[in-house]
């Protein structure tokens, strides 16, 4: 069920910032959530042969992510190192593009916490279930809270 989206995935893979810059970003309307997986920083997010900042990616995101119409929710969920450095420098950036952002509070994070939270959240989220009832519960399958949410608003 994609819940009234017009898919339920939409994919880009893109590990290089000639692939990057060369990838067409086109709008997705209709998108509820927004996963990045990336290599993070403090600064940004790292490719092959370069990256781009967290301002860059709001730019991008924002594309693919258009203006929300007062009624609707989008998620932004980062899924690398560093993301809430992410969040904090881009959320004023989404501000009318995404409600929240679901993100890790550790600075590093292994790839095996990644996909087990992920895999965790992708298996109970829905645009209108409280926030705080999806990380506590993920959280406390680990032994220190590992997710975090953020309000973009």
């Amino acid at each position: 069920m994609n819940r009234d989206f017009k898919r339920v995935i939409v994919s880009a893979r893109l590990s290089s910032l000639d692939r990057f810059k060369e990838y067409v970003w086109s709008p997705q309307s209709k998108v509820g959530f927004v996963h990045l997986a990336a290599h993070g920083s403090k600064t940004g997010i790292n490719l092959i042969e370069g990256g781009r900042s967290w301002k860059q990616v709001a730019g991008v995101l924002k594309t693919i992510a258009p203006k929300l119409s007062t009624s609707k929710q989008r998620v932004l969920t980062l899924s690398c190192c560093f993301s809430e450095y992410g969040f904090l420098k881009m959320k004023d950036n989404l501000k009318g593009h995404f409600t929240g952002c679901y993100y890790f509070s550790e600075d590093e994070l292994s790839f095996a916490t990644a996909l087990t939270t992920w895999s965790m959240f992708y298996e109970q989220k829905t645009i209108n279930r409280p926030q705080k009832k999806i990380i506590e519960k993920i959280n406390s399958f680990f032994e220190d809270d590992v997710l975090k949410f953020g309000s973009i608003s």
